[in-house]
């Protein structure tokens, strides 16, 4: 659930705008043009929030729902396997008076642990899911190397939408929701009412959204089935690690999975409180849903 093309991060979760934009893209194939405007940033207006509970198709927010995808990564000038779990937790923080969810994203590449993010979601009044703040930490061959993309609220970064509720082919290039200290990211409609099979299931009705850095759009295509979420992450041009993750598993963990996977992510704000105080060190305690 992360948004893209951050190194050497690899987080991939996105904003709604208001604006109308010709969009110069077209089916999967990743060969049409996609110049185009700047993204537009949305409000953020914490009253038109209603908690983390979310009815967007693309993107649910249950508390156990786990997603692992797999596929390959680029490791220098090798190509090795990559897989990502994400996982909805029942960890919730407020930020700027918005009762949010965290999000865990475990990234492995050849077997070993390379990078485990945090993000904190939540759904507005029209069903649009935010992401408002962050962590991530890096390693190699299992040893913390170093954290960054830390943010909580407007203070640190620019909150914006993950997924939209409803996108069309009309809805404009959007702005990307991450910490200030990052390079802007945009997300677009590349194709609605798809059919893709990974895996795990064929799906129809699929949405393809084409996410990257505002200078360097065209990073990949995310392919995400109403009900499901994220299934397919395609690497396009300008990619660095080229990654490509296909969704092999979808479950709902047991209470016991939850508590365990809830219990990583606390751990892990402890320790984002001493490598990142800036962000975390004032930060009250997380707590988990009842």
């Amino acid at each position: 659930m992360r948004s893209t093309n951050r190194p050497p991060s690899r987080r991939r979760w996105v904003t709604v705008v208001t604006a109308s934009v010709v969009l110069i893209s077209a089916c999967g194939s990743g060969s049409s043009k996609v110049a185009g405007p700047e993204p537009q940033r949305t409000v953020f207006d914490p009253a038109n929030f209603v908690g983390p509970a979310s009815t967007n198709p693309w993107q649910p927010l249950v508390p156990g729902t786990q997603w692992v995808r797999e596929g390959t990564t680029e490791v220098g000038s090798r190509v090795v396997p990559h897989q990502v779990i994400t996982t909805v937790t029942d960890v919730v923080r407020v930020i700027d008076g918005v009762t949010t969810l965290a999000v865990l994203d475990q990234d492995t590449d050849a077997g070993q642990i390379t990078q485990v993010s945090i993000d904190y979601v939540a759904a507005d009044r029209q069903g649009n899911v935010w992401i408002l703040g962050g962590y991530t930490e890096d390693f190699e061959a299992g040893v913390f190397t170093n954290s960054h993309d830390s943010w909580l609220g407007a203070a640190s970064g620019d909150p914006g939408i993950l997924v939209p509720r409803a996108p069309t082919a009309s809805t404009p290039r959007w702005h990307i929701g991450e910490p200030f200290t990052d390079e802007p990211s945009a997300g677009e409609v590349v194709e609605t009412g798809a059919h893709q099979c990974v895996p795990f299931a064929c799906y129809d009705n699929v949405l393809i959204v084409r996410e990257g850095k505002v200078s360097a759009i065209d990073n990949e295509f995310k392919f995400y089935a109403p009900g499901v979420g994220l299934i397919l992450n395609s690497p396009k041009k300008d990619s660095k690690h080229k990654d490509t993750e296909e969704l092999v598993n979808l479950t709902q963990l047991s209470r016991v999975g939850l508590t365990e996977t809830s219990s990583e992510v606390m751990q892990l704000e402890a320790h984002a409180r001493q490598t990142q105080p800036r962000s975390f060190g004032g930060a009250a305690a997380s707590t988990r849903l009842p």
